[in-house]
């Protein structure tokens, strides 16, 4: 695993916005696609809008 990633799962992202920000909307997307290397890869990805408290 490269050092310079971050996984998270969906319980730990919401935690990180849940004391200072209301969310507006919050999207979960799972694909394939292609990296930009042009390597398939299984996307998972939270999409969020949020305001600051």
């Amino acid at each position: 695993m490269k050092q310079d990633m971050v996984f998270l799962s969906k319980q730990e992202v919401l935690e990180l916005f849940k004391d200072s920000f209301e969310i507006i909307k919050f999207e979960e997307v799972e694909k394939d696609g292609k990296t930009g290397l042009g390597k398939i890869k299984h996307w998972h990805i939270y999409n969020v809008i949020a305001k600051k408290k």
